[in-house]
């Protein structure tokens, strides 16, 4: 497999969602991109972007906005606008106290979507629509509207309903019915269902092969802090307590070394590299204090441990696009030389085939065509709202794949259903 080439490769789209951590990077070719994921085995459903790009957003005025498909109501999505008040700001506000969740409230292995529901900025069940979610992470995180809808799109296309617009953040719930015809099964899944985008390697979570994991384990998160104490910056709360690309790098080398070695059915595939990198910087670019742009210890474990926003935080002053995210990640990524891969039936960690042009030309590209494959087929097959549900998720993934020099084709969901 071929290496590509400078850093700047990286772009995220994702952090948001499941916390996990890789240690390596593969493919990438001197690109910043802003927003993007998943990996690519040869598809031979894939066509050019001129003849199968969806759409990025559907129309707010044209034709109805519900419709009933198998007994279930679909309503269509829709791309919010950029929130007018997008600067510093205390968070959380008034409005958004900390609220611990009941026993039926959904909670997930993403520190951050846990975080936004325990203050009221998504619903505090942890059930959400596409707009709820990107409306969530603007406010709560000030993340640029595009950025966002990134994250939920990847969600939503991966573990969410599509016709009826819910997600759960964490596992199965009877608020968020299966697909018409039950196309994908008889549940959906939910966030943390792992296989699809969630994986491997977390931060603050075990690998589902081996037990739970929706929710945080402090000896896991302590191996991180372990990392900040080695190779962090001095601050106002005391010596290497301030998080630095050094220490995202060592946690992930860390990370991904204990649970190659763990995990006899660990897997690291192109998507889930993207994602592992998009959101270990998303801890820098993302969680700092807007006021100080620094990321401390106190604030780490507010974010992980307790799973509400810390004292005295600010958002940041101007909305964060994925091309903030990508300068950090480009980072950690030329740092960390492993390839795409996963463990063979003797534990040894073996590389992945590269993916064919032109999906080649970078990791977010291979990344994109990974989670492409491994995005229900079915989802091709829908009508009315729901395929246009459909194409405007599958657009906003393509839009943010496609700044990638010669990530051209668009890569239509091909992957099994009911995994």
């Amino acid at each position: 497999m071929r290496s590509f080439g400078s850093a700047k490769a990286l772009a995220v789209l994702l952090f948001l969602l499941p916390a996990a951590r890789p240690a390596a990077i593969p493919f990438h070719r001197s690109t910043i991109v802003e927003k993007s994921s998943a990996r690519g085995s040869p598809s031979s459903k894939t066509s050019s972007a001129s003849a199968s790009a969806s759409p990025s957003a559907n129309s707010k005025s044209s034709g109805p906005t519900t419709e009933v498909q198998g007994g279930l109501t679909g309503v269509l999505m829709t791309l919010p606008d950029q929130i007018e008040d997008a600067g510093l700001k205390r968070i959380p506000d008034d409005q958004h106290p900390f609220i611990a969740p009941g026993p039926d409230d959904q909670r997930g292995p993403c520190p951050a979507m846990n975080v936004l529901a325990n203050h009221g900025y998504i619903p505090r069940n942890g059930i959400a629509t596409f707009e709820e979610l990107t409306t969530g992470m603007m406010e709560g995180f000030n993340m640029e509207v595009h950025f966002a809808a990134g994250l939920s799109a990847l969600n939503f296309v991966s573990r969410g309903n599509a016709f009826a617009n819910k997600i759960s953040i964490g596992g199965e719930s009877i608020l968020v019915p299966p697909l018409p015809g039950n196309i994908d099964g008889n549940v959906t899944g939910g966030i943390a269902k792992t296989g699809r985008f969630e994986g491997d390697a977390s931060m603050s979570r075990i690998d589902a092969n081996l037990g739970d994991n929706k929710n945080f384990v402090q000896s896991k998160f302590n191996l991180n802090l372990l990392q900040l104490g080695k190779f962090g910056e001095d601050g106002p709360d005391g010596n290497n307590t301030v998080v630095n690309v050094k220490t995202l790098v060592a946690m992930e080398k860390t990370l991904f070394e204990l649970d190659q070695k763990q995990n006899p059915k660990f897997e690291f595939p192109a998507r889930r590299m993207f994602a592992a990198y998009g959101q270990t910087a998303f801890l820098m670019a993302v969680f700092a204090n807007g006021t100080t742009n620094a990321t401390t210890l106190p604030i780490l474990d507010a974010f992980f441990r307790n799973e509400t926003f810390p004292e005295n935080w600010f958002r940041a002053a101007v909305p964060i696009t994925g091309g903030t995210n990508a300068k950090i990640s480009s980072q950690i990524a030329v740092a960390i030389p492993t390839k795409p891969g996963r463990n063979n039936e003797k534990g040894e960690y073996v590389e992945d085939p590269e993916p064919p042009a032109p999906f080649n030309s970078s990791l977010p590209c291979a990344g994109y065509l990974d989670q492409a494959n491994n995005t229900p087929a079915v989802l091709q097959n829908t009508t009315g709202i729901f395929k246009k549900n459909v194409d405007f998720l599958t657009g906003i993934l393509f839009a943010a794949a496609k700044v990638n020099p010669g990530c051209t084709q668009f890569a239509p969901p091909s992957g099994p259903a009911n995994v």
